[in-house]
């Protein structure tokens, strides 16, 4: 469910105090192909428990674009509706065109956004190499709830955290979603002895994230 985005009309100024050094003029002409997105979000959710957002602030944030252009924003990440939004001037806008971004770097964690896994969309990125370990975050709307006969208390809308997803990537966008341990070891086949070995060795028996970044960083140092 994405939220309504109004066509932006005007090119963005921003000040020189929002911008790293590395922006380039030709930047300011790229975000006027961004779209304007200036819900009332605060109203649009004030009535739902819980948070759509990662985290409900704009933090300090940096967007890394394919041509190298890079800007420093006040951003925050929408989990609900896998949108990377941004405050400029007292308006939150959406980054419209997610396919021109090479990394944005959100707080202390590197977001990717890839268009060929669950329909597109932003991914964590935990570590890189010939496999790659990235993390899918969730949320699950559930809509509100009439008083019930024996409680007679209503139950408002919430959003939820589910549980979140990893996947193992390869060259030629070829991915793997990890489910279990078996999961990971199949991954890799090229190298599945030295990896149930190395899993057995280190007592690596769940897919934590600690545990699944030992293991491709190990996948990766193999020749």
């Amino acid at each position: 469910m994405k939220t309504l985005k109004i066509t932006l009309i005007s090119i963005l100024i921003f000040t020189t105090q929002m911008m790293s050094g590395q922006v380039i003029d030709p930047f300011l002409q790229k975000l006027s192909t961004f779209k304007n997105a200036h819900p009332d979000k605060a109203k649009e959710y004030k009535d739902i428990d819980g948070s759509p957002y990662l985290f409900d602030e704009f933090i300090d944030g940096l967007i890394y674009f394919k041509d190298t252009t890079t800007v420093k924003l006040p951003l925050r990440y929408n989990i609900f509706t896998d949108d990377m939004e941004y405050h400029v001037n007292g308006v939150n806008y959406v980054v419209s065109n997610p396919i021109t971004i090479d990394k944005v770097l959100l707080g202390e964690s590197v977001y990717v956004y890839l268009p060929f896994i669950q329909n597109e969309g932003y991914f964590e990125l935990f570590a890189v190499g010939k496999c790659t370990l990235i993390q899918k975050k969730l949320i699950r709307y559930k809509a509100a709830e009439g008083p019930k006969l024996i409680q007679g208390v209503a139950i408002p809308a919430v959003f939820e955290r589910k549980r979140d997803i990893f996947y193992l990537v390869f060259k030629d966008s070829q991915f793997v979603r990890v489910e279990n341990m078996k999961s990971v070891i199949d991954a890799f086949q090229d190298q599945k002895i030295k990896i149930e070995e190395f899993i057995k060795t280190e007592k690596i028996k769940r897919t934590k994230k600690d545990e699944l970044i030992k293991v491709v960083k190990y996948y990766n140092s193999l020749q």
